[in-house]
């Protein structure tokens, strides 16, 4: 039978101890990725003074840079050895990964990851058996131990997993698990949609008011326009206002402002889950719509290729 990958996403309850521990493995992956990439800038900017030749290696691999930390910069900062090898491999290879793509001409140059926006994952492989063993209401990760879950029973129980991410999104942690399962498993959710009969091909036309128009005659509506989405705009303004009027208070009592007080993280966290409210709420729109497209199995979608980044600027549309 056919066996398919399948990723699960779900939010985390922890003491904490726990919350510790991944905060300070999370800020050396960190540390790692932005270290990598300030050593291969350092050296290609040795290279192009004319300081090495051609023989000599002018960019570094994950690979190196790995032996580089084991055997020399984890003698300087010991405290590298908190956060498991394989997370710390892990980021060095999705730095190296960003620098391919670069060289490719695919994306932009990879930049340096800041605490309050950064895009770190924790990295765990299935090495022992008792890892990743799933219950009902939590979850065996490596190196962390048994964490309790917020959303009892959708992680799929009795399959296989292959390996799993925790990640940190303003202030709320998650695990992501990529599990094994089968094709008639009750945990496929398209099993149904994979039985319908092909249909023919169908268009999609791309518009500002109203987000796609399909051949069809069906309309989905733009996520922005809705009253959900405005409340959530304007409240996100008047806690932006607030923040910046702490840290304005905050220059005339002569503080800096590098050096945030409580309350002005607290205030910072409120903003960032606002915006995670926001950007949650419009990629479910978007998941919605691709499933109503999809579900009919069309032959073939085409999609107009216009500049709607372009056209939103535009206020006279």
């Amino acid at each position: 039978m056919k066996r398919l990958l399948k990723s699960f996403k779900t939010e985390l309850r922890l003491n904490e101890s726990q919350k510790d521990k991944i905060r300070r493995s999370l800020g050396i992956c960190r540390f790692l990725s932005n270290q990598y990439i300030a050593r291969n800038i350092w050296l290609y900017r040795l290279y192009r003074r004319g300081i090495l030749d051609e023989k000599q290696r002018r960019f570094v691999t994950a690979n190196d840079f790995d032996k580089y930390v084991n055997h020399t910069l984890k003698k300087k900062f010991p405290w590298i050895d908190q956060c498991g090898s394989k997370a710390r491999k892990k980021v060095l290879v999705n730095a190296e990964q960003a620098f391919r793509r670069f060289f490719k001409g695919q994306a932009h140059f990879p930049r340096f990851k800041r605490k309050n926006q950064q895009n770190v994952k924790l990295y765990f492989p299935k090495n022992n058996k008792g890892d990743w063993t799933i219950w009902r209401h939590k979850i065996q990760v490596p190196t962390i131990g048994k964490v309790r879950l917020k959303e009892l029973g959708y992680l799929p129980q009795g399959v296989t997993i292959k390996n799993g991410h925790v990640s940190c999104e303003a202030g709320r942690y998650y695990v992501s698990v990529t599990a094994e399962i089968e094709e008639t498993s009750r945990y496929n959710n398209d099993l149904e949609a994979s039985y319908h009969p092909q249909t023919d091909g169908i268009g999609v036309d791309l518009g500002v008011k109203s987000l796609a128009i399909v051949s069809d005659g069906r309309i989905f509506e733009n996520i922005n326009t809705s009253s959900r989405a405005r409340r959530l705009e304007k409240r996100l303004r008047r806690e932006q206002r607030r923040l910046s009027r702490k840290y304005e208070m905050r220059k005339k009592k002569g503080g800096s402002t590098a050096t945030a007080s409580a309350n002005i993280e607290k205030k910072k966290l409120s903003v960032q889950r606002l915006h995670q409210r926001l950007a949650n709420l419009r990629r479910n729109h978007e998941n919605q719509i691709i499933h109503a497209l999809v579900e009919q199995k069309p032959r073939f979608i085409t999609v107009e290729d216009l500049n709607v980044t372009g056209m939103m600027k535009n206020r006279h549309l």
